[in-house]
C-alpha cells in the first residue's frame, strides 16, 4: 500500500490474499482515504492495495455486501456515502445481534479467548490516558473478532462484524465531536469483563449501556445535520 506501514489501524490476522485485499480496502474506506462518493476502477483499488485484480474483487464484493461500496457494471466501483439516517438503524440492529453475541461469548468462549479479552481490558484501560482514537478503532475491530469467535455463531458474528464496521466509519468521521473516549472504554471493559466472568446477563445489561451511548452519540450528529443543512429525516423512536 501506499501508505506508511504506521499509520495501518486494524491488527489483523489476515493470510489469504482474499483476507489481505479486504483488510486494506476496508481500513481505506473507514478512515476516508477513499473518500465517499469517490469512484475507482477495479484495477486502481488493486494497484492501491499492491494485490491482484482477483482478491481485490472478491474483497469489493464483500464491501458491497457490506454498503460500503456499490459495483456499478462498465462505471467502476463507487465509495457510499455515509448513511445518516440508516446509522441509528445500525444502531438499533446492532443491540439485538450483540445481546446474542455477548451472551453466548459469556457461556462459550475458550480459555485462550478470555485471556485475549483480558488483554483488551488492559489496553482499553491505557487508552483512558492516552484517548488516542486510531488505536481506539484497533481495539475496537479486535474486540469485534474475538467476540464473534468466542460466540460460536458464524452468522451472527458475521451480522456483527458488518454492523461494526460501518459504526466505526461513523465515528471515525466524527472524532472531532467525540469527547468520551474514557467514558466509552469504561463501557467496554465492564461488557469485557462480564464475558471473562462468564455472566451472561452482566454482559448483555453493559452492552445495552453502550449502545445508549452510541445511540445518543449518533442522534445528536443527525439532528444537529437536520438544523444546520435543513435536510428533512425521519428519526424513529426505539
Amino acid at each position: 500500500m501506499t501508505e506508511n506501514p504506521q499509520s495501518i489501524l486494524f491488527d489483523r490476522n489476515a493470510v489469504s490474499l482474499n483476507e489481505k485485499a479486504y483488510a486494506a480496502l476496508e481500513e481505506l474506506i473507514v478512515t476516508g482515504v477513499l473518500a465517499p462518493g469517490s469512484q475507482w476502477s477495479e484495477s486502481a483499488l488493486a494497484e492501491r492495495v499492491e494485490l491482484g485484480r482477483t482478491p481485490t474483487r472478491e474483497a469489493l464484493q464483500k464491501l458491497a455486501y457490506q454498503r460500503l461500496v456499490r459495483i456499478a457494471p462498465r462505471q467502476g466501483v463507487f465509495i457510499s456515502e455515509i448513511d445518516y439516517q440508516g446509522q441509528l438503524k445500525v444502531i438499533q440492529v446492532r443491540r439485538e445481534i450483540e445481546h446474542l453475541v455477548v451472551g453466548q461469548a459469556a457461556q462459550l468462549a475458550s480459555d485462550e479467548e478470555r485471556e485475549s479479552l483480558r488483554s483488551l481490558v488492559g489496553q482499553l484501560a491505557e487508552l483512558k490516558k492516552t484517548k488516542d482514537m486510531r488505536i481506539y478503532m484497533r481495539l475496537h475491530f479486535a474486540l469485534t473478532h474475538v467476540l464473534g469467535e468466542a460466540c460460536r455463531n458464524v452468522y451472527a458474528a458475521e451480522f456483527y462484524s458488518t454492523l461494526q464496521t460501518l459504526a466505526r466509519r461513523f465515528l471515525y468521521f466524527h472524532q472531532d465531536r467525540y469527547t468520551g473516549m474514557v467514558q466509552i472504554c469504561d463501557l467496554h471493559i465492564r461488557q469485557i469483563e462480564a464475558v471473562i466472568d462468564g455472566d451472561p446477563d452482566a454482559a448483555v445489561a453493559a452492552s445495552v449501556a453502550r449502545n445508549d451511548y452510541a445511540e445518543n452519540f449518533a442522534r445528536e450528529i443527525v439532528m444537529e445535520l437536520i438544523i444546520n443543512s435543513g435536510v428533512k429525516l425521519s428519526i424513529a423512536k426505539r
